[in-house]
């Protein structure tokens, strides 16, 4: 199992479509919620880090370019715009789980075990 470090980039994986790594402004503007022109703008801006070619011009001749953002790329600029860290999540799910009855606290337990493939949560 592998288990991600608190403010790293693996928090961000869950929103990202597994094996893919490059990705064109249109499925960048999908996975952060903007459009594709807001993709194109910040990359312009180098706020989205990435790739632009027309290998059908010459040099100095593009008129038309073709962007390609990679995974790193992606998570960076996901990594940089937030205005948390990855650990305020579970510092957030903590302080309610504070006020939970002993029945729904039983039954997040069986739902935390299930995604932890079966493995059992010990008891501090």
């Amino acid at each position: 199992m592998h288990i991600a470090h608190e403010n790293g980039p693996e928090h961000f994986e869950f929103m990202l479509p597994p094996g893919q790594q490059w990705f064109s402004p249109k499925e960048v503007a999908s996975v952060i919620g903007r459009t594709d022109q807001f993709v194109r703008d910040a990359f312009d801006n180098q706020k989205i880090l990435g790739h632009q070619n027309n290998a059908r011009a010459r040099k100095g001749r593009e008129r038309r370019r073709t962007y390609q953002i990679h995974r790193e790329a992606l998570i960076l600029f996901l990594l940089e715009t937030a205005n948390y860290q990855p650990k305020d999540f579970l510092e957030r799910i903590q302080e309610i789980l504070r006020n939970r009855s002993p029945q729904e606290l039983t039954q997040l337990q069986h739902y935390v075990t299930s995604r932890l493939g079966g493995v059992a949560i010990r008891r501090g």
